[in-house]
């Protein structure tokens, strides 16, 4: 690691904080050479083990700013170390209609008839409407921890000069972090992953209405009354579909800011006959987009810049972060999850090969990772060096009774499962073309299509999964 990506100042800096955590001074500031000498040499006099330990927690921390290496999916992450705790108790309201009025300026139930009452149509004023509230809670907890060893002849002479103490610091204790960015950002990724895999099944399943998982081959078609498959949207005919694309994104932020049922779970309930939803609502300031870059960059030099304008997207340029890659980086752009559901619903497996992005409001998705503190072993006698420790907390919510919205491309598909017997298999949809057929994920072209219907010149096996991909 270069020494280069911790600077003098940055050195400064660091020993100012050390100095008011080891010995608990402010009045000491480290400006030069010789006022970072004096105050390292105050640091080593309040004892090596007390020096590991202030170093700890300003690591944990995370005060140093020179840092090699920033994780991704920062953008589901609270930043404050208090955003919940391992519980939460999440209190929602039913939406209510408006009530008939009795008052003379209304179009029914008027009061200028003689010998109306309280009960004729408006109903009585000592009805009883409480608020219906759904209460949901949140349980996560998962604690981790990073450890490392230090010794303490080396601990000395990072004290004696600045370059020196860059060195440790570059050498160790921003290795130290590199650690803990990295495990932050796994735990952010399979969160995320999660929630597109979450996302699709309950679309699918209906839990979600159509509108919560857009497949843009198909959406694309359909505008503009063409059959064109993935590949020959992207190759032929980029342009049109990046503006369709920018347009719908755009479109649905605008939509997302509206009270409705159609980008969550409303969590329909039944009183009395009455059905009640909740109704969500996500402004701009809570929208959250993050998209697979690679498919943007690519696009961009095919296509006309300007499209990808920041203006273009507002709000969502701000509150938006790109991934390199979803889940693999042999596969970035697909997906293989079997995602938690809520309530220990039944969950199967997820395969999507173009997962473009999701936008989302930001209570639907996020995570907590809460520094807890910093511990030392102490010191062994006769090896010179002691283990630090660094505690921390891991909370996830993923609320899908809030807004989000899932962005993929795939072509049309129908699955069958085989019985060892049967060589037909009828596809319900319209079909203009077979891309592919597929047994257990083997290609093949065994069979001939005619009138909507698969034939294979051998029955596949029995429990064999087959899988028809067409436009």
């Amino acid at each position: 690691m270069s020494v280069l990506t911790f600077t003098p100042a940055d050195a400064y800096g660091v020993m100012n904080s050390l100095v008011h955590q080891a010995v608990g001074r402010d009045d000491i500031t480290v400006t030069d050479t010789s006022s970072f000498v004096s105050a390292g040499q105050l640091v080593l006099d309040s004892g090596i083990e007390n020096i590991f330990n202030a170093l700890s927690v300003l690591i944990g921390r995370t005060i140093i700013a020179s840092r090699p290496y920033t994780g991704k999916f920062k953008l589901v992450s609270r930043q404050v170390n208090d955003a919940f705790e391992n519980r939460v108790r999440k209190i929602s309201f039913y939406a209510r209609d408006l009530e008939a009025d009795g008052a003379f300026n209304t179009d029914v139930y008027t009061n200028l008839g003689a010998g109306l009452s309280d009960t004729d149509g408006a109903g009585s004023v000592w009805d009883q409407n409480p608020a219906i509230p759904v209460e949901m809670n949140f349980f996560s907890d998962f604690v981790w921890s990073k450890s490392h060893t230090s010794y303490y002849e080396q601990i000395k002479v990072a004290f004696t000069d600045e370059r020196s103490f860059i060195d440790f610091i570059n050498g160790v204790m921003v290795e130290v972090q590199n650690d803990i960015e990295s495990a932050i950002e796994a735990r952010n990724r399979i969160c995320v992953l999660d929630r597109i895999a979450g996302q699709k099944l309950l679309t699918d399943n209906g839990t979600l209405s159509a509108e919560s998982a857009k497949n843009l081959t198909k959406l694309f078609n359909e505008e503009f009354g063409t059959t064109y498959s993935t590949d020959e949207i992207l190759q032929e005919h980029l342009t049109a579909f990046m503006e369709f694309l920018t347009a719908l994104v755009k479109i649905d932020s605008d939509f997302m800011e509206n009270r409705s049922v159609m980008y969550h779970d409303p969590l329909t309930k039944t009183i009395d006959g009455v059905d009640y939803v909740v109704l969500r609502h996500t402004p701009k300031s809570n929208q959250r987009f993050i998209y697979y870059s690679p498919f943007f960059t690519k696009a961009k030099a095919r296509v006309l810049p300007e499209i990808f304008n920041p203006q273009y997207l507002g709000d969502l340029n701000q509150n938006g972060e790109g991934i390199d890659y979803w889940q693999s980086i042999k596969n970035p752009s697909a997906i293989d999850i079997k995602p938690a559901l809520p309530n220990g619903a039944e969950s199967s497996e997820v395969k999507m090969s173009l997962v473009i992005g999701m936008l989302f409001d930001s209570e639907a998705l996020m995570t907590n990772n809460k520094f807890e503190g910093a511990y030392s072993s102490g010191l062994n006698a006769r090896h010179l060096y002691e283990n630090t420790f660094w505690h921390y907390r891991y909370g996830v919510i993923n609320d899908y009774s809030e807004n989000c919205i899932l962005y993929y491309m795939a072509d049309e598909s129908e699955s069958f499962t085989g019985d060892g017997e049967t060589v037909e298999f009828t596809l319900t949809g319209t079909v203009t073309e077979i891309l592919s057929v597929t047994v257990n994920g083997t290609e093949t072209t065994d069979y001939t299509y005619a009138d909507g219907a698969i034939t294979f010149d051998t029955a596949p096996e029995n429990k064999a999964v087959i899988v028809v991909t067409y436009k």
